[in-house]
């Protein structure tokens, strides 16, 4: 019985476990998606450190987003900090080159 008994809670935490990591990465996507909702407004309010602040905790949270790169990029541009910019400006293009701080209106002739 007791052999029975670990078996069936083994089962159990099998069963659980994929659960639990599931559920801990939907809710950093959220968590994500609202640091990024949060750079945002703080970027279009002109408050860049702010920004930079919420840009960098979307990609700790989630290194994978191409636009958070890119709106880090700009931040820092507004900033003045030219070499953290680029270097981020430089990511986010290597993500997904549509992702490039050159509008296409310039580089077309």
């Amino acid at each position: 019985m007791k052999r029975e008994a670990a078996i069936i809670w083994g089962l159990v935490l099998l069963l659980l476990v994929p659960a639990g990591v599931w559920s801990e990465e939907l809710f950093d996507l959220n968590a994500s998606k609202i640091h990024f909702q949060k750079g945002l407004h703080y970027y279009f309010q002109k408050q860049y450190p702010a920004a930079v602040r919420e840009f960098q905790e979307t990609l700790r949270i989630n290194p994978d987003d191409a636009r958070s790169y890119y709106f880090l990029g700009y931040s820092y541009y507004q900033l003045r900090e030219m070499q953290k910019a680029q270097e981020a400006f430089e990511q986010a293009y290597q993500m997904n080159p549509k992702y490039s701080p050159i509008p296409k209106a310039v580089t077309q002739d």
